[in-house]
């Protein structure tokens, strides 16, 4: 079964009042999503595999997830990581500007995601035997010159990821 990053896109909210910065992922950019804390919604189950007839389009941990179909630009993205590292966001953070982050985990356990240095972050919670596909999308109001994605991630956890910029953001709340 086909994933598309639209079909999964997470309702995520985060407000920070000091900061004024809201994100939001909806099912459709031009559909409202509901206000939600920040969180990890799981697509349908679909049987996990890993022979040869597995959908390209599927989501995995060992490609960067499909982000410039959605309009996105891509910035920067890695494949088949394991444990925490740091991503340079490449040109910085532009105010007016919505990053989308969009996330692929395998095996249990807790990945957390801190955009730098606005002090935004939000937790996925990973499974065993099946990737799950997460995608963030948070307006950024204030300028910093120099940014980057902190992974912080259970050693047991593989992952992969995409960021880049939105050009038609999901309408806020």
């Amino acid at each position: 079964m086909a994933i598309t990053w639209r079909a999964a896109r997470i309702a995520v909210c985060v407000f920070t009042g000091a900061l004024g910065v809201a994100g939001c992922g909806s099912g459709h950019h031009d559909t409202p999503s509901a206000t939600r804390s920040a969180h990890h919604t799981a697509p349908p189950a679909t049987p996990s595999t890993t022979s040869a007839t597995t959908d390209p389009r599927s989501p995995s941990v060992h490609k960067a997830p499909a982000i410039g179909s959605d309009g996105i630009t891509p910035l920067t993205g890695a494949t088949s990581v394991k444990g925490s590292a740091i991503y340079p966001i490449p040109g910085g953070i532009k105010a007016g500007k919505t990053l989308a982050i969009a996330i692929n985990c395998q095996s249990p356990g807790r990945l957390t995601v801190q955009v730098q240095p606005t002090g935004i972050s939000f937790p996925l919670l990973c499974e065993k035997g099946r990737v799950l596909p997460a995608m963030n999308e948070i307006h950024m109001s204030k300028d910093h010159s120099t940014s980057s994605l902190r992974f912080i991630s259970e050693p047991n956890v593989t992952w992969s990821f995409a960021v880049g910029w939105d050009p038609h953001p999901p309408q806020q709340q």
